[in-house]
């Protein structure tokens, strides 16, 4: 990070990641949470990061056993209200995804991108998003694999966790 001229601070949370140009003894351009590759799923702390409202990226990184570090960007998704094209009708009877379904988008199986949904709105010819939802017992390898995938296929993958929706995108640090 240092190398792209950003500047790192270390706290209690983690790395707390000033931009370029951007004054330190402010509010940080962005929260890194440290996640190492092999641990089961936990948002508790993504959760009460995003829910402080702060003008800043919430991020995670992400740790491999090479301690090479992979950082993705983490934001709570809204679903505006859509409607379903004409001739369409989705197949999908999850409750986790009824949501989506209730405000008019289509969803289809995303098992050909490794994710359990795609899902398309009325403007879209291509499915913009990919839902996973997650269950216990999956780890933050799962999720790197996830959004591999989708960052190569142009899609922003979504995860539903309990009732909750959050998109997470690749980014270079």
């Amino acid at each position: 990070m240092k190398e792209r001229g950003l500047v790192v601070k270390v706290d209690e949370l983690g790395l707390r990641v000033f931009d370029r140009k951007t004054e330190t003894k402010g509010q940080a351009s962005a929260i890194v949470l440290p996640k190492n590759f092999d641990d089961k799923i936990d948002f508790t702390n993504i959760f009460t990061e995003l829910e402080k409202g702060l003008d800043r990226r919430v991020q995670i990184g992400i740790i491999d056993s090479d301690k090479d570090v992979v950082y993705y960007v983490i934001k709570n998704t809204e679903w505006p209200n859509t409607k379903i094209k004409e001739n369409q009708e989705s197949t999908i009877t999850d409750a986790n995804v009824k949501e989506l379904l209730d405000k008019g988008y289509q969803i289809n199986s995303g098992l050909k991108f490794g994710t359990h949904y795609r899902v398309y709105n009325y403007e879209s010819k291509h499915a913009p998003w990919l839902i996973h939802v997650v269950k216990e017992g999956i780890n933050w390898l799962d999720i790197a694999r996830m959004v591999r995938v989708g960052h190569g296929v142009n899609k922003i993958i979504v995860l539903s966790y309990k009732k909750k929706w959050l998109s997470i995108e690749w980014i270079k640090p």
